[in-house]
């Protein structure tokens, strides 16, 4: 007798594929995480964890290090650009907490993938791939052959019950129905010393600015004495990359007429990184056969909303719960006459997870279509010019922080529970 344990490739170990590895691993699943880079590390700044990504990462048990990795800022403050006008205050630290049973967090995109990666590792059954690229997909009644490519020419090829393509929003499987739109703006990043900061921004909360074409947003990182700076402004020249060297004379031309303390912070910071921002329109397919995107690489979204990691973290969680009934297939008899009967409830076991990467597509598609358009209208507001910039001022005025906050029950109170998944 013998019951093969079905094997789930991960391509791609960012933040949606180190969580998506975790978790098939915590199911039962056998899982090989593909990474083309000789060791996993992130790039990048800051990232937000709104509660709906934190209570999928606290009930996987990493509750503990993210306490003592990540703050929880007590509000997001937007303000005008051009004067510092303060327009409104989004209750965030208990309030939130309260309200949505799990924190607002802030926290280094490179921490983050850290503790996940230490949490991959000591999981059983995952096999890390380092400097190896799934270049393409075989599929078969046992299940699918990934071809890998090394960083220096070597193929190999893995054998798996199923590819979950987590390589963000140009990810070679991702729906080739929807390529890649620019959005029309760039992204510049930046870590600034605390210490060298202007004090109102080195402060426990989300600052947000608003302006015509452009806006910035900072907090602290915790551990890290820094300040983390996002700005956005007007870029009419898309470019390949997403962390390419910015020149300080451009960012601070775009900010040139903005209130002292965005333009101290600007100046403040020792280097920029940017990159173009893209997304997609929503797939009428995400996934075929036996292989399934993941995050970018399904619903690219633009950072107007802060949800591009969280969204990657509910897919996890999906994604793992719709797939767990399938971890461990019952016995079966292998060899001699019963050849033909093994075939079968291979090729069964393939229709079953082919079925259940289905309903883990049909069940976020609507959910992140959602969160793709909200970004896209939050992007039109945030850079809106006058008049439509003075409506805008108005409503953020008049509405108080609970109401602020109350707009964004559909996106912070979801949990995997949620999910509609029929076993």
């Amino acid at each position: 007798m013998s019951g093969r344990r079905h094997s789930i490739a991960v391509a791609g170990a960012g933040i949606g594929g180190l969580t998506a590895a975790l978790l098939l691993s915590r199911a039962g699943f056998a899982v090989s995480l593909i990474e083309k880079r000789t060791r996993v590390e992130e790039e990048g700044a800051g990232l937000q964890l709104s509660p709906n990504a934190s209570r999928i990462l606290i009930g996987a048990g990493l509750g503990h290090v993210l306490s003592r990795r990540a703050i929880a800022p007590e509000c997001v403050r937007i303000r005008r650009g051009k004067d510092g006008r303060d327009l409104a205050t989004i209750p965030l630290g208990q309030t939130i907490k309260k309200r949505h049973g799990a924190p607002y967090l802030v926290i280094h995109r490179a921490e983050l993938a850290s503790l996940l990666l230490d949490a991959v590792r000591a999981s059983p059954g995952v096999r890390l791939l380092y400097g190896r690229e799934a270049r393409g997909v075989a599929e078969h009644d046992g299940g699918i052959t990934v071809s890998l490519h090394g960083e220096r020419g070597s193929e190999s090829a893995l054998e798996a019950s199923a590819l979950v393509a987590a390589e963000g929003i140009w990810s070679a499987h991702a729906p080739a129905d929807s390529l890649p739109r620019f959005s029309g703006f760039c992204a510049w990043r930046a870590l600034v010393p605390a210490a060298s900061a202007p004090e109102l921004v080195g402060s426990g909360e989300v600052g947000l600015w608003l302006g015509p074409r452009a806006h910035l947003v900072h907090y602290p990182l915790k551990n890290a004495g820094v300040v983390n700076v996002v700005a956005v402004i007007e870029d009419r020249r898309p470019r390949a990359g997403w962390s390419r060297a910015g020149e300080k004379g451009v960012i601070a031309g775009a900010f040139a007429g903005w209130a002292e303390v965005p333009r101290a912070l600007i100046a403040s910071a020792p280097s920029w990184k940017c990159w173009s921002l893209f997304d997609r329109k929503p797939a009428r397919r995400w996934g075929n056969g036996l292989v399934t995107p993941l995050g970018d690489a399904a619903h690219p979204i633009l950072p107007f909303l802060a949800q591009g990691a969280a969204l990657a973290i509910e897919d996890a969680a999906v994604l793992a719960a719709n797939l767990a009934p399938m971890a461990k297939p019952d016995e079966i008899i292998v060899g001699g006459l019963n050849d033909a009967k093994t075939q079968r409830s291979e090729a069964q076991g393939s229709a079953d997870i082919g079925r259940a990467l289905r309903r883990y597509e049909g069940e976020r598609a609507a959910r992140t279509i959602r969160a793709q358009r909200e970004a896209r209208r939050n992007m039109l507001a945030y850079h809106a010019t006058f008049p439509l910039s003075l409506v805008r001022d108005l409503v953020l005025a008049r509405a108080s922080g609970e109401q602020l906050l109350a707009r964004f029950d559909w996106l912070y109170g979801w949990s995997a529970d949620q999910s509609s998944v029929q076993h």
